[in-house]
């Protein structure tokens, strides 16, 4: 039931991308090997990589990116304006949901494992080992940390 759950989300966000955009969209088509990875925006913790595949997480509409991080980095609970989904490529994730950082509550997913989570919902990750996931989700991208002392922007002020 899951997977089916996760097929319908990735068609409906297939289906909401306008054709337009879809067809404009440089570099849709490319191997593993052309991806481009640039240093995480300022929101996210130093250390992770960021490749997108398609669209743009700061405007309006569907976007694929990909994240690459050392082992032991972690993005503290925080939560987002839209739906997102998660695929671990390569690695191991500690995946959890709430408001606080529960240990007891996170799953640990290796390759291939799948996170949905909700607008609002919030989540943290935790990379057990050098790691590459995959990021879906409806733009404009943006976070919200549930404790301000997990922002890395903070730190930058």
């Amino acid at each position: 039931m899951r997977n089916l759950a996760a097929i319908l989300v990735g068609a409906a966000i297939s289906l909401a991308a306008p054709i337009s955009v879809m067809a404009e969209a440089p570099g849709s088509v490319f191997s593993q090997d052309k991806l481009e990875w640039k240093a995480g925006p300022a929101e996210l913790p130093r250390g992770a990589e960021v490749a997108m595949l398609f669209g743009d997480p700061t405007q309006g509409g569907p976007y694929i990116l990909r994240m690459r991080a050392p082992k032991g980095y972690k993005i503290g609970p925080h939560k987002h304006s839209g739906m997102e989904t998660m695929t671990v490529l390569s690695g191991t994730v500690r995946y959890g949901q709430g408001a606080k950082l529960d240990p007891g509550a996170e799953k640990t997913l290796a390759a291939g494992g799948f996170a949905a989570t909700p607008a609002e919902a919030g989540h943290w990750v935790n990379f057990e080992d050098d790691t590459v996931i995959q990021v879906t989700g409806v733009g404009p991208w943006n976070i919200t940390y549930l404790d301000p002392r997990d922002d890395p922007r903070a730190a930058q002020r």
